[in-house]
């Protein structure tokens, strides 16, 4: 079902007098939820899986003419191995305004419904194994500001207009078991971090502007390590013997056919450095920003989620997620 927003806001214009004295800012609540909606780097187009979806995946995004390598799933010594996504029914979105003369910020609600999937295939004749595989009811909620200032523009009948300056990480999640303390995304060459690109931390994540001109910016073709640090709360749930509680995610996307899905590790291999220390580390190959463009901005979502919720029918729905927007561009 293609989720429905709803917008519960009443409209409201108000007139704000410049300290020059030549002209009014109008404040208008429609305006800036319409310059809201088309904004590429706002929104949560790429946060559906669509259902179920195979470990990491990629799906319509420009390669660069080179074969991706990705495990479609994991396998275990159970002899199984597990495909699980989210099916989003229904967003309901919020905005409230605060005002103060040139300056307006959005404050952003999302409360999200659906369906969380997950089905476990036996290996040896690659069939859905029914008494393992479930579904359970999901309700996500996100939270972000969106700063907006009103700025000279001659071609407006006022001589003014209003633009997004600036918006914080969308972050949220639901139940209380696990949570992000830090990303930390680095230039990655010969098997190993080289510099620091960009990091986030949770102190203050809720309040931290980002720069609508200023996105992190990749090369696209080019690779990166992610380092994901989480906590979870406990009572943890292990599936082997490293005793991993967790999994954590990095999606990335544009809309829902131009998007992918990477695990990172917490398992001491695949450029993991200690086993179950709570970072989760794995490496990317940015995608091109598409045909034809030059450079273009999508969204990210890096996403935690306990193995009671993947492996445990009964066991809640437990996620926490920040989603910061990006640039891709050509070397």
């Amino acid at each position: 079902m293609k989720p429905i927003y709803s917008i519960l806001l009443s409209s409201l214009v108000v007139l704000f007098s410049c300290e020059d004295g030549d002209s009014e800012i109008i404040f208008d609540e429609n305006e800036l939820i319409a310059i809201l909606d088309a904004d590429d780097a706002v929104g949560l187009d790429g946060f559906d899986d669509g259902g179920l979806a195979d470990l990491d995946f990629e799906l319509g995004l420009e390669t660069g003419g080179i074969a991706k390598i990705l495990g479609d799933t994991l396998s275990y010594g159970e002899g199984y191995r597990i495909r699980f996504g989210r099916q989003i029914n229904d967003i309901d979105r919020t905005i409230e305004f605060t005002v103060n003369g040139d300056t307006a910020i959005g404050f952003v609600t999302y409360n999200i419904t659906g369906v969380f999937m997950v089905q476990a295939i036996d290996t040896s004749n690659h069939e859905a194994i029914d008494s393992m595989s479930f579904s359970k009811d999901l309700n996500v909620v996100f939270t972000r500001l969106v700063r907006y200032v009103n700025v000279e523009h001659t071609g407006n009948p006022d001589g003014h207009r209003w633009e997004i300056d600036a918006l914080t990480p969308l972050i949220g999640g639901a139940g209380d078991k696990v949570s992000i303390a830090t990303i930390d995304i680095y230039s990655f060459n010969g098997g190993a971090e080289v510099d620091l690109l960009y990091s986030f931390a949770s102190d203050g994540i809720g309040e931290l502007f980002i720069d609508r001109e200023s996105l992190p910016t990749f090369t696209a073709f080019e690779p990166v390590l992610i380092r994901m640090t989480v906590e979870n709360e406990g009572p943890e749930y292990a599936i082997d013997s490293t005793g991993v509680g967790e999994w954590c995610m990095f999606r990335y996307a544009r809309d829902g056919q131009h998007r992918g899905r990477r695990h990172l590790n917490d398992t001491g291999r695949f450029f993991d450095t200690v086993v179950n220390d709570n970072v989760h580390t794995g490496s990317w190959r940015v995608h091109g920003p598409g045909a034809e463009q030059v450079r273009r901005v999508f969204r990210s979502f890096f996403d935690v989620v306990d193995l009671a919720t993947l492996f445990v029918e009964d066991g809640g729905f437990n996620t926490a997620v920040w989603s910061i927007p990006y640039m891709v561009e050509r070397p």
